[in-house]
């Protein structure tokens, strides 16, 4: 009985410590960068986003999160800014890519 409780237990925890464990995503950095400081985020540039989803941190992609997409999405010709957003709820996860340009 005693080894039974025991192989419940160590199931139990790993079941517990995987569902706490986190997910992460590294993106590399843009080669050619732009001074934010002297950037205009003025009403005359438009912003474009586009976003993948996850279930579970690892069903899917749902969604396309590109820099192509999100210039569509917002009819950008000229693309100056790309930043990038994450969210990670317990069962879903969102990653977003953010366009501003003109």
């Amino acid at each position: 009985m005693k080894i039974k409780n025991f192989k419940v237990a160590v199931v139990a925890l790993f079941i517990v410590v995987l569902g706490l464990t986190g997910c992460s995503t590294m993106t590399t950095p843009a080669i050619n960068t732009t001074d934010l400081k002297t950037t205009d985020f003025s009403e005359t540039m438009k912003k474009g986003e586009s976003c993948q989803s996850y279930l579970f941190g690892f069903i899917g992609p749902f969604g396309d999160a590109s820099v192509v997409e999100a210039t569509k999405n917002a009819n950008i010709s000229k693309v100056e800014v790309v930043d990038y957003k994450h969210s990670n709820f317990v069962i879903l996860a969102k990653k977003c890519v953010v366009v501003h340009g003109q």
